[in-house]
């Protein structure tokens, strides 16, 4: 089978690139080269260079020449599916959990019904980038109705692993680096949120690729174990040796701390995925987190950030206002238990 990767190295694309070279197949990987640093495949692959955002560049690329799964992990995916309609046999899209309407919420809050499945109301009314998602996931279909190809669309959630670039994690690990003796735990750290280890995502979009029960379906992406966002702390202070305490207090009061726990929950069914491509977790949730938390503690996200410097999805690390913050809370946690005292001996 000859496959198209577009994208192909980023922290699942590399995973599914070597997926499907261990399965024998021939694959080509078309990107611009800007990340190729550190990435190694485990055997030789074409490499095809361009800007997969710009359809001249498309064009020129890949011109005419016709593939059996093209692999969209980056790129204008509905530029690229009509450049690619015709030139290949199946399309696999990759999204986002972002497309499901009510999504992208801050806890508390209880007003998506979970799991989500893939046939749940998806995001049509929003202006941004999140409203034309759907609209290119239809688009998709629409060609895969048409025969341009067969379509696949992939729902990706939290992606989470050595070179993710959310770093959720990073909130937690960084702290026990620096030795913080404790940290504010969101709502005790309650939320449950999708993620997704890359090894395990790029296993499905493997499987969505390669298995013929897959066409014409979206399906949900991420770790069949849906864990807290305590849980993620905790596992990660556990596999560094760490003694770091974890703190639950309201969100409201410690914002952009650890924003795992502060988003609202979200569950992704992966029944689809179990039921018609036979897919199980690669490494399990837990052991993934151990894992993420030993490559970055070795390999720092930035070594020169100071206290104020937030990094997207980890938060901020300004540890003056959380030794002040954690101040404020015991004595407004004092108060609170001393009128409970007082009221209950009244």
């Amino acid at each position: 089978m000859r496959a198209l990767v577009v994208g192909g190295t980023g922290p699942t694309g590399v995973h599914i690139v070597n997926f499907l070279i261990h399965a024998g197949h021939e694959v080509a990987v078309f990107n611009s080269g800007k990340h190729d640093s550190g990435v190694e495949f485990t055997d030789k692959v074409e490499r095809i260079y361009g800007n997969p955002r710009d359809e001249e560049s498309v064009g020129q690329s890949i011109g005419a020449r016709e593939w059996d799964v093209a692999i969209c992990t980056y790129g204008k995916l509905t530029m690229l599916a009509n450049q690619l309609a015709g030139k290949t046999k199946r399309l696999v899209g990759i999204t986002g959990q972002p497309v499901y309407k009510g999504a992208a919420r801050r806890t508390p809050d209880g007003g998506l019904s979970l799991p989500v499945r893939e046939f749940a109301p998806r995001q049509y009314d929003a202006a941004n980038y999140t409203g034309r998602v759907a609209l290119g996931e239809d688009q998709l279909f629409a060609q895969h109705g048409a025969g341009d190809f067969e379509a696949v669309i992939l729902r990706y959630p939290g992606i989470y692993g050595p070179r993710a670039p959310i770093n959720h994690e990073w909130a937690v690990i960084k702290r026990v680096i620096d030795q913080r003796p404790f940290m504010l735990m969101p709502h005790d750290g309650m939320s449950y949120f999708q993620r997704g280890y890359s090894q395990n995502v790029a296993w499905l979009v493997f499987l969505a690729a390669t298995r013929p029960e897959a066409a014409g379906n979206a399906f949900n992406t991420g770790d069949e174990q849906v864990l807290s966002a305590r849980q993620v702390a905790e596992i990660i202070v556990e596999e560094l040796g760490s003694s770091m305490k974890l703190i639950g207090i309201p969100a409201e009061f410690c914002r952009n701390i650890y924003p795992l726990a502060e988003k609202a929950p979200l569950i992704l069914d992966m029944s689809k995925a179990r039921d018609l491509l036979g897919y199980r977790d690669v490494i399990d949730a837990e052991d993934a987190t151990r894992i993420t938390a030993r490559w970055y503690f070795d390999n720092p996200v930035a070594s020169d950030f100071d206290s104020n410097t937030v990094i997207p999805a980890a938060g901020s690390f300004n540890y003056e206002e959380e030794d002040q913050l954690l101040a404020l809370w015991r004595t407004a946690a004092g108060e609170i238990h001393g009128e409970l005292e007082s009221t209950e001996l009244r």
